[in-house]
């Protein structure tokens, strides 16, 4: 991506799969540490019930995955 972004090319495609991937994961992730955590997971005591709020962010700042999985579909039809 950074090589066709740097040779002027669009790189809207690559934006949106690294967006659309990277948030998911981010709440999987997240997600995870909640669940092994049990109760204490959602509890302030800690940093996970904050990395999971904020990790649901991930997918609604800057465009949601579902726009970006309509990002990906059309320009994989271009």
């Amino acid at each position: 991506p950074c090589e066709l972004k740097n040779a002027g090319k669009p790189v809207t495609k690559e934006s949106a799969m690294a967006k659309y991937e990277a948030s998911e994961v981010c709440v999987r992730v997240a997600t995870e540490g909640v669940q092994i955590l049990g109760g204490y997971g959602y509890t302030k005591d800690g940093p996970a019930e904050k990395f999971y709020r904020d990790s649901k962010l991930c997918t609604i700042g800057e465009g949601t995955s579902e726009i970006q999985k309509l990002v990906i579909g059309r320009e994989l039809l271009r």
